[in-house]
């Protein structure tokens, strides 16, 4: 169950960003190489395949595409430093970020989410990568001055945070000194 969980929320998360073909592509500014972004795209479709067959246990967690998700973390690091203007690029550091928390490259994870908002800082999806940061901090990295970060970034640059989301956001803060683990359990008992 909790492999099952685990694997829907990653799915969420690796694809909450997936680049559609058609009126949804971002246009804007676009100058890529139309041979990279096929290549992008290909694998793309193959990784979503590898996760589709995975939820319909035709595919092992253990023979998770390795050798796919590396060259797909090249290509995008290869767009973004090619195309830094190209309205793909902030899409593709995103991507980065999930593909390294999916493969427990914490530090590495949040790191690109640094890069992404250093360099984009209006990016659309800004509050999902900063609470990713901050939940991957707190759970993973156990770096409450990451958490505090992120978080009081998430507070600070996210106008349209609903109050319940900001209200977590400040008692998790207000409770920043117990591990996250420990946290979750004592919660509700917490004031």
């Amino acid at each position: 169950m909790k492999l099952t969980s685990f694997i829907v929320v990653l799915l969420v998360v690796v694809f909450s960003c997936t680049r559609k073909h058609g009126s949804n592509q971002p246009k804007i500014g676009y100058t890529g190489s139309d041979s990279l972004t096929k290549s992008i795209a290909l694998k793309e479709k193959s990784l979503k395949n590898y996760y589709h067959n995975l939820m319909a246990d035709e595919n092992s967690i253990d023979s998770l595409p390795n050798q796919l998700i590396n060259s797909l973390l090249k290509e995008y690091q290869l767009y973004y430093k090619t195309y830094p203007e190209d309205s793909l690029s902030p899409y593709y550091l995103d991507k980065i970020h999930q593909l390294f928390t999916q493969e427990k490259q914490y530090t590495y994870a949040v790191d690109w989410v640094d890069t992404l908002l250093d360099h984009y800082p209006n990016y659309p999806n800004k509050s999902l990568v900063l609470y990713s940061a901050a939940t991957t901090s707190d759970l993973y990295l156990l770096d409450s001055n990451r958490v505090k970060k992120y978080y009081n970034r998430m507070l600070n640059e996210c106008p349209k945070l609903k109050n319940q989301v900001k209200n977590q956001i400040s008692h998790r803060l207000k409770y920043i000194e117990i591990p996250y683990l420990e946290y979750i359990e004592k919660k509700h008992f917490l004031k």
